[in-house]
């Protein structure tokens, strides 16, 4: 999955990122932006044979100033569940920088509530998200970010992880609009043993905005992925389709959809759960999820896609 939300302040330069890249000297690698042009931070790490791997590291980006990333291009081993980059600088506390078990860090649930996603990616080994000219993401100089790779090694194999993000910049004086968005979650999945299933949320702007892209994120057992405009009553025809779970298949929108406050969308997820035990919504590849990754302007950190129905009649935050 690409994410685009608040996106990244950039560091000129040399690139920024964990220090251990032990390992890394043989690895592909991603040449960073020329300076002034942008920046480059990366992550490296290890999937033992047959395992799975949720790896974090907690770094403070070395930024001297705003930048403006209209840009990003990123380069990650084939098979990548998901890569993400978000930041913490918004929450009540700051992690300690550091290399952490991803299960054991959001096992404090206030991570999970407090960190906003920059930027994310999941299927494609390498690709380039841009935003339309003169669009961009802002942010403070050094600011704290959590990085992940979250990878499944189903071969008899060591697996040499890395990942590497280049956010490319444009000067402040071109930026006409800034963005914003986030993840819509249905927290409350549940999934009968040997049965198909399907779960629908509806949810509301609670500002005016015009979306950019929209892209889904589920897990194996997830068959479809459905959007739908909602109007605050009624849904109208589906315009979003996804069958395939590991490429979520991000629309990017041109021109863009205006969504006056008070309308909204329903998104769908339908599984089918192969297994002999029930499933509910995780972070593992063995629990499923159903999110909407919603990326619109102008930049307001207060405008969100508010749930206001849902399938199960359970409302979450």
């Amino acid at each position: 999955m690409l994410l685009l939300v608040a996106l990244l302040s950039g560091c000129t330069g040399a690139p920024s990122g964990p220090a251990d890249t032990d390992g890394a000297a043989d690895l592909p690698v991603l040449q960073p932006p020329p300076d002034g042009e942008g920046f480059q931070v990366s992550m490296f790490g290890t999937a033992p044979a047959n395992a799975e791997v949720w790896l974090c590291d907690v770094y403070d980006l070395p930024t001297t100033e705003m930048q403006a990333v209209n840009s990003v291009q990123y380069l990650q081993n084939e098979g990548t569940h998901h890569m993400t980059l978000s930041t913490t600088a918004l929450a009540s506390s700051p992690l300690t920088p550091g290399t952490y078990d991803c299960e054991d860090l959001y096992a404090d649930s206030a991570v999970m509530q407090e960190a906003v996603m920059m930027f994310g990616n999941q299927g494609d080994a390498e690709g380039t998200l841009t935003l339309p000219e003169g669009v961009a993401a802002n942010l403070p100089a050094g600011i704290q970010v959590l990085q992940e790779i979250h990878f499944v090694n189903t071969t008899d194999t060591e697996v040499a992880l890395y990942s590497y993000l280049n956010g490319w910049t444009i000067p402040q004086d071109e930026v006409v609009a800034g963005i914003w968005g986030g993840s819509v979650r249905d927290e409350t999945i549940s999934l009968p043993a040997g049965q198909q299933a399907t779960e629908w949320s509806r949810c509301v702007m609670n500002e005016d905005v015009e979306v950019q892209f929209l892209a889904s994120h589920t897990h194996a057992m997830a068959t479809e992925f459905t959007i739908a405009p909602f109007d605050g009553v009624t849904t109208g025809d589906v315009f979003y389709r996804n069958t395939d779970w590991h490429d979520p298949a991000i629309e990017q929108y041109t021109p863009a959809k205006v969504v006056p406050a008070g309308q909204g969308f329903e998104f769908s997820c339908t599984w089918f759960n192969q297994t002999d035990a029930d499933v509910g919504y995780g972070f593992a590849s063995t629990d499923e999820m159903c999110n909407m990754a919603i990326i619109f302007t102008p930049f307001s950190m207060t405008a969100a896609c508010e749930v206001v129905e849902t399938s199960d009649g359970v409302l979450w935050e």
